[in-house]
């Protein structure tokens, strides 16, 4: 299945919890292929939402046979571009497009099955273990007598006025509660691209910005499309960071921006042969969960949809302003304490130990002309006094 697709799907119905429905997917790469030959030429901006678009219209053209959750579109361009590209794509792909196989009418395609979820998906969608009709005719267990052993291992797990002890609550000391933790391979790649591309100062911004994403609240996030897309994600958010922190303020060269794009990509690509990460089980794979070779494009994807979300408006990202101001504010004390010793600064002269140069024997030193200088004048005022 095409990723993009892939990708698609599971951001305009992120409440589906279960696979994707094969059905669906094989309709929306179906269209997919049938646009790129039916308006082959569209415009650059429009063409990044072409798989997106084919995957909408597929959920469209299902949501009632396979019984889909609501459809929440967000698209990677703008909505007035968006809905035009939609109306055109939808108008000219033929509405019983389906792929053959077994148990595919041979006319009206997938519009043509009845309306109605097919068995297997009943049964999916059923608890585990029972059936529609089972749960209503299977009557309600009865409430069962606790046995001897039962009673005397609730008394044992109890306090001294009969109240659950902790044990038994389950509970645990608030300073053990630690948020959920991220992949592991982000943080020691983080690191990586910071010593590798630099500066190394942006790599907490970077990291608060990850986590504010992927552990809202400090609870793993629900959106399919940030956990397969994490490398992605990781990767625009640093050239974000990296833009507004070396480049505060300025117009960013075109060709210096595409080259350290490039730069990226590839040092991320490398990051998973050369990043070493300890784990304790020794399952090396686990650590590198969700992760893939990235490329170009993937990052202006995940440029798109971070712009979309509005996850640059987060707290996270008034870290970068803040950095800048520090920096500037840096840079402006330094330069300050620096006129400031020039100004008060005294030339020293340094005087071997073992010569009889010292500096009580020079009498032209800068300090010894002035006090020089003030007892001639001072001699010269008693001259003419006296005469």
């Amino acid at each position: 299945m095409n990723r993009s697709i892939e990708q698609a799907l599971l951001s305009l119905i992120p409440t589906h919890n279960a696979a994707l429905p094969p059905q669906l997917t094989e309709l929306a790469s179906s269209l997919l292929a049938q646009s790129r030959h039916k308006a082959s030429t569209l415009k650059a901006e429009e063409e990044i939402a072409r798989p997106y678009a084919c995957a909408h219209i597929a959920c469209e053209r299902l949501k009632t046979t396979l019984n889909l959750p609501p459809i929440e579109p967000r698209p990677p361009i703008p909505p007035r571009i968006y809905k035009r590209l939609y109306s055109h794509l939808d108008k000219i792909l033929p509405s019983g497009t389906g792929t053959p196989g077994r148990g595919t009418p041979a006319r009206g395609g997938l519009e043509g099955r009845v309306r109605t979820p097919s068995t297997k998906l009943r049964e999916q969608l059923a608890p585990l273990g029972t059936s529609p009709q089972a749960s209503k005719s299977r009557p309600l267990p009865g409430r069962t007598t606790p046995s001897k052993e039962k009673s005397l291992a609730d008394f044992r797990d109890s306090n001294a006025d009969g109240t659950p002890s902790k044990k038994k609550l389950g509970t645990t000391p608030q300073s053990n509660r630690k948020p959920p933790p991220l992949p592991l391979w982000i943080r020691p790649t983080l690191r990586f691209l910071c010593k590798e591309l630099g500066p190394a100062s942006i790599g907490p911004i970077v990291a608060s910005g990850i986590e504010s994403i992927v552990c809202p609240n400090g609870k793993p996030t629900e959106d399919e499309w940030v956990k397969i897309n994490l490398v992605s994600l990781l990767g625009a958010l640093y050239l974000f960071v990296w833009r507004g922190v070396t480049f505060p303020g300025q117009d960013l060269d075109q060709s210096t921006y595409i080259k350290f794009r490039k730069q990226l990509v590839a040092t991320l690509n490398r990051a998973r042969k050369e990043v070493e990460i300890n784990v304790k089980d020794g399952d090396a794979e686990k650590a590198w969960e969700w992760w893939y070779d990235v490329k170009l494009k993937d990052l202006d994807m995940s440029a798109l949809v971070i712009n979309r979300h509005g996850w640059l408006e987060l707290d996270w990202a008034k870290g970068v302003q803040d950095f800048v101001h520090m920096n500037e504010e840096r840079a402006r004390d330094d330069e300050e304490d620096a006129e400031r010793e020039e100004r008060n600064a005294e030339p020293v002269q340094l005087r071997r130990a073992d010569t009889m140069f010292q500096e009580r024997y020079d009498f032209l030193t800068d300090r010894k002309r002035k006090a020089y200088a003030e007892w001639k004048d001072g001699i010269m005022k008693r001259i003419k006094a006296q005469g």
